[in-house]
């Protein structure tokens, strides 16, 4: 199936590992060039290596920035624009959470996160936009969660982090939508990367049981009967990247295998 993503070029924000790692992955093998944007240049820097190695041709920026700092945004917008020439693909991958029940969340770790999501997205969003209305194919995807949807008291900060996220995704689909611009959110459930090792350490912890027994626990939550892995977002990323997708916005998909209880 032609997608025709082919030298289209995409910027990926939180790039060099885990799931921004695997999306940019699977958009290289499509022949779209990518700016990878990120804090930790040596990661970055190996993914752009990686993928140039594996695709002769394919152009690849690496782009230092902190999504949490506003001042950063505009101008490494401004160096992946001066050289990519443009862009048709903005994906906002960036964030996180503090795991932690309300009374155990510092003022600054909500100030902190709010600041890479949903606000780095925002702002990310913003300064890309003038861009993509260029685009003959303009494409927006934000990586939420599903804690937006069902939220848990000890990921209290997962569900108004993603909650906005998903507020915003069907505010811009309505508002770039005659500019011929999609925005989606994709809502993935735990997913095997660092964090999904840090989830089961946790969960073995607070339950007194052996890291092997909280992992087939959560696993065992999941209607599909496994972890969602990177690739998994990164595929459903692709198709809405794609021309395949045209009609496709203002939508929130969970990639979850099931696990979510809710409609």
């Amino acid at each position: 199936m032609d997608l025709g993503l082919k030298g289209r070029t995409a910027f990926v924000t939180g790039a060099s590992r885990g799931i921004g790692k695997a999306i940019a992955t699977a958009l290289a093998a499509e022949g779209v060039n990518l700016g990878l944007f990120g804090r930790d240049m040596d990661r970055c820097n190996g993914v752009a290596a990686e993928l140039t190695a594996k695709h002769p041709g394919l152009r690849v920026a690496v782009i230092e920035m902190d999504i949490s700092d506003r001042t950063a945004i505009k101008p490494a917008v401004d160096k992946a624009i001066a050289a990519l020439g443009g862009v048709d693909i903005l994906v906002n991958c960036a964030g996180g959470a503090y795991r932690g029940r309300l009374a155990e969340i510092p003022d600054e770790a909500w100030e902190n996160y709010f600041a890479v999501k949903p606000l780095g997205l925002i702002r990310m969003s913003r300064e890309t936009m003038p861009y993509l209305k260029k685009s003959t194919q303009g494409r927006v995807i934000h990586i939420s969660g599903t804690r937006g949807r069902e939220p848990h008291g000890v990921q209290v900060m997962s569900g108004p982090i993603n909650l906005g996220t998903l507020s915003i995704t069907k505010a811009m689909a309505n508002e770039f939508g005659p500019d011929g611009i999609t925005v989606n959110a994709i809502c993935p459930g735990s997913t095997d990367t660092g964090r999904w090792t840090e989830l089961v350490s946790i969960r073995a912890r607070e339950k007194g049981i052996s890291v092997e027994k909280a992992e087939q626990q959560l696993v065992e939550d999941v209607p599909m009967g496994r972890v969602v892995k990177p690739e998994d977002v990164a595929d459903l990323t692709v198709f809405l990247a794609s021309n395949r997708a045209g009609m496709i916005t203002g939508c929130a998909i969970n990639v979850d295998g099931g696990r979510t209880r809710g409609i």
